[in-house]
């Protein structure tokens, strides 16, 4: 007994700690990825629509071959009625069974059928570009959501300090109240300034909160509380791009799905057109039928010299019927009906073909942007940390003086709050940067990463 005790306690504390590590996990941006291409709702429906057009495409292929359909009923007439064998009148109950198959192979449509093939695997091939499309706008989301967890969390950082130094400030305002060199309303500025920051770390917390859930949502992360991302060691991006736009677009137009969706949509639309005409076409079709039926009127002459209803597979056998037709269908008039498709399909290839354009158009936008961005964003940073630096100087100048009595505490307070605003922007320029970098080398085929 006491040894199953033991057992049960090591199974429970093992249970504990592997629970306790699962909820201590911390996620790298990489796992983010991996894990939002099996969980994230957008991707599950892109792939639910690629399933969807996986069996229509099936569908289309088996429209080649025949419909084959059987039949059968099983029939009681009463009074007088017509013998279905031999179609003399007769007064009595007549229970009779007919059976039979029936085939039709289409032979010609107007190359419909083949022409619905091509679509569908066009439709295809679409749904699986719509797919990347989603995946990639999701990796980018989650991208950009993982760098604003990271800059809360640095923000909060940063907060942390500024209440350190505020309590450091206050506990010298004090001693120099206390020494006769400072009045009451020193003390009350920096109380001020350290309730601010108190708020500010408050606010910082709860963006930190905020970005987190969004990050666990993107992600369907069934535990949003105990989520949370690792913090990786951040490079600060200083490559100088030599490449051009239009040398980075080259590239972009082979790895982005965009375009490449738009000329498959392109094509499927053509597709549809060749479809919509084939309505001016005859349709040939290929039929055949096996038929036999059974009633017990029919009757025969026994050896024994009786009258005995014929057996149920002697007449099936005798009464066996095939049957085999060519059917030609000629459209004539359809008001309008076949004219009006071919012309809407024609419009809708019209749309295609500027939806082409506009891909193009749109990604090598895109690109130009990126470029632009990038070279902006670094010089951006390198401009916000050369304030900061200035700004970091000249606060610590103030900083000496106030403690020499010789700068008041408004002053002071002045000095502290650009050296803040300027930190602030610093923080958001390095992430800014680091984005615009990520966004780049995703229009250059190149691997999502912070390091």
């Amino acid at each position: 007994m006491k040894g199953s005790i033991s057992y049960l306690i090591a199974v429970i504390a093992l249970c504990c700690a592997i629970q306790g590590s699962a909820q201590n996990k911390e996620w790298s941006l990489q796992q983010c990825i991996e894990y939002a291409l099996e969980h994230n709702l957008n991707i599950q429906q892109g792939k639910l629509n690629v399933l969807s057009s996986e069996h229509n495409s099936l569908q289309g292929k088996e429209a080649i071959l025949p419909t084959v359909s059987g039949f059968a009923g099983n029939n009681y007439n009463f009074g007088r009625n017509i013998n279905p064998l031999d179609n003399t009148y007769v007064k009595q109950r007549v229970q009779s069974n007919n059976f039979g198959l029936s085939s039709q192979l289409t032979l010609f449509n107007g190359l419909s059928i083949y022409n619905n093939i091509r679509l569908n695997s066009l439709n295809e091939e679409a749904s699986r570009k719509d797919l990347e499309v989603i995946s990639n706008s999701i990796v980018l989301q989650i991208a950009t959501q993982y760098l604003q967890i990271l800059l809360n969390k640095e923000a909060i950082s940063v907060v942390k300090s500024r209440i350190t130094s505020s309590e450091k400030q206050l506990e010298t305002a004090n001693i120099q109240f206390d020494a006769g060199n400072a009045n009451k309303s020193s003390i009350l500025e920096m109380e001020a300034k350290l309730s601010s920051d108190k708020l500010d770390l408050v606010m910082a917390e709860n963006n930190l909160t905020l970005s987190q859930l969004s990050l666990a949502n993107l992600l369907q992360i069934p535990d949003i509380e105990s989520f949370n991302v690792s913090d990786p060691e951040i490079g600060i991006p200083d490559e100088i791009i030599l490449e051009g736009a239009t040398s980075i677009y080259d590239k972009a137009t082979k790895i982005m799905p965009e375009i490449e969706l738009s000329i498959l949509r392109y094509k499927a639309s053509l597709m549809q057109e060749n479809i919509s005409r084939s309505g001016y076409f005859p349709t040939l079709s290929l039929s055949g039928n096996i038929n036999t039926l059974y009633s017990d009127n029919f009757k025969r002459l026994s050896q024994q010299g009786t009258i005995e209803t014929i057996p149920f597979s002697t007449q099936i056998n005798n009464n066996l019927g095939q049957s085999i037709g060519i059917n030609l269908s000629v459209p004539i008039y359809s008001r309008g009906r076949v004219r009006n498709s071919v012309k809407q399909a024609k419009l809708g290839t019209e749309q295609q073909k500027l939806n082409v354009r506009k891909a193009e158009n749109d990604l090598y936008t895109s690109v130009v942007n990126a470029v632009a961005n990038y070279k902006a964003a670094k010089s951006k940073y390198g401009a916000l940390t050369e304030a900061y630096a200035s700004q970091l100087k000249n606060y610590e100048f103030n900083q000496l003086r106030y403690e020499t009595g010789s700068l008041n505490a408004t002053d002071l307070l002045l000095s502290k709050n650009n050296l803040e605003v300027s930190e602030s922007n610093l923080i958001q320029g390095k992430y800014d940067l680091i984005f615009r970098k990520i966004l780049l080398d995703f229009y250059r085929g190149k691997p999502i990463s912070i390091n």
